[in-house]
């Protein structure tokens, strides 16, 4: 078992890290606040350190440099990790912009520590495979069975899907249990969960620009689990008012769509994150431009843009935006029945949202330009209304922007979408698309 020294005054990041350390690559995390503790451990215990991970700053500390000078000065050779913009630079220094993409800081802990993908591959995995019984303070409810050791023996704990009182938790604790175990075959699926649990209550404010999207897709992750699951809730009203507040300032802050997109891709984000993201900006710039509109209708928009596929369960599905796509794609009979009702289903779970902007659930039906929000319409009638127009203008604009990437110019789809949208009702909207800055 490989040791990391873990510099991190974030307790919620200090969760994120030890956890995937642990999953991945079999490390175990030794937790510091600051730079001088960190030195401090380094000067007695070195030789027991294999790798260590820290933020370049810890409040007005330099925590990576001070950290570094002592590894150069003492001629330790133990690879450092280093999260945020650095100038350090040695074959033993690791820099990463986000401390929250778990690919990239796990390939370059594995990297640090001469772990190789094959290595990783022949890792030998318990049945149960073990899960620090500190990271249960985190959740409400596993999203599998959780089992307790007794003598050579595992017993099922905690119920998939059933909550349990933090009591539970520390009696465990109390009985010196270190670990509580799932069985192999769950046991990325509970991380994965865990990893978006803590997404969820990091404050933003203590992210930088690209943690903050890693952070809110994450989190937006959780929330279509768990309306799948348990519908409206107050934790998932909660839930969904952190992310889509985040959202909308992100769409007002960036006036220049490229830079968006580009800030989505370098954050790997997926699919159905980066559209709805990419909706929210077109939508809010496209309201601004046409003189009806009011701020009222603008964060209705804003909202339907949140809330129209949240009925969809990942990216493939997301981008299904006809019928002879739908009719063409490998799915599952099940899989296709849900696209084809996802903005009759979405608009039913808003319909149950609290205080939710009025005639949100019609135009969530409308945005594929059906009526009842089934299926996928080529051809639009005149009980469309004007919210759901702009809605279904924006939304071509973008799917053709994530699509088409460096072919897309600004001329070429506007001029395409006056062809396809010939009455007087969308050519009006389209002529304001011309004001996007791309």
């Amino acid at each position: 078992m490989k040791t990391t020294l873990l510099v991190e005054n974030n307790s919620q990041l200090e969760d994120f890290f030890t956890i995937n350390l642990h999953t991945w690559v079999g490390s175990t995390a030794i937790p510091k606040k600051d730079g001088k503790s960190a030195v401090q451990y380094l000067h007695e215990n070195s030789p027991s350190i294999d790798l260590i991970v820290t933020r370049m700053k810890i409040g007005s500390e330099h925590t990576a440099a001070a950290i570094h000078d002592f590894i150069v000065k003492s001629d330790l050779k133990i690879p450092l990790i280093i999260i945020g913009e650095s100038t350090l630079s040695s074959e033993l220094v690791f820099n990463l912009t986000s401390a929250l993409e778990i690919k990239d800081l796990i390939q370059t802990a594995a990297k640090a520590l001469n772990v190789t993908a094959k290595d990783m591959a022949n890792l030998s995995v318990p049945d149960y495979f073990p899960i620090p019984i500190q990271h249960f303070n985190i959740i409400k409810e596993p999203i599998c069975d959780v089992y307790r050791p007794e003598g050579e023996d595992y017993n099922l704990y905690l119920n998939a899907f059933e909550e349990f009182s933090p009591n539970t938790i520390k009696d465990c604790m109390a009985e010196d249990h270190s670990f509580l175990f799932v069985k192999k075959d769950s046991r990325l699926k509970f991380v994965t969960n865990i990893n978006q649990e803590i997404a969820s209550k990091l404050d933003l404010k203590d992210l930088n620009e690209d943690e903050q999207v890693v952070a809110v897709e994450m989190s937006q992750n959780l929330l279509q689990e768990k309306i799948a699951r348990i519908g409206i809730t107050d934790e998932t009203i909660q839930l969904s008012q952190r992310n889509l507040k985040f959202m909308v300032q992100t769409a007002k802050k960036d006036s220049n769509l490229k830079h968006l997109i580009k800030r989505l891709i370098k954050n790997k984000s997926g699919y159905q994150f980066k559209h709805s993201q990419v909706l929210m900006f077109v939508a809010t710039h496209l309201m601004e431009q046409l003189d009806w509109v009011n701020d009222e209708q603008r964060k209705k928009l804003q909202f339907i843009s949140f809330w129209h596929d949240i009925a969809l369960e990942n990216s493939e599905q997301a981008r299904i935006h006809t019928d002879q796509q739908l009719k063409d794609s490998n799915f599952p009979a099940h899989t296709k029945d849900l696209i084809k009702k996802h903005a009759q289903i979405s608009a039913s779970i808003v319909s149950q949202y609290p205080n939710a902007p009025i005639g949100v659930e019609q135009i969530i039906k409308q945005h594929h330009g059906t009526t009842n929000g089934l299926g996928f319409s080529e051809h639009y009638s005149q009980n469309i209304s004007p919210m759901a127009i702009v809605f279904i203008l924006s939304e071509d604009f973008v799917d053709n922007i994530m699509h088409a990437e460096k072919d897309f110019t600004i001329e070429g789809k506007i001029s395409q979408m006056r062809k396809r949208y010939s009455t007087q009702r969308f050519q009006k909207i389209i002529n304001a698309l011309e004001s996007i800055i791309i």
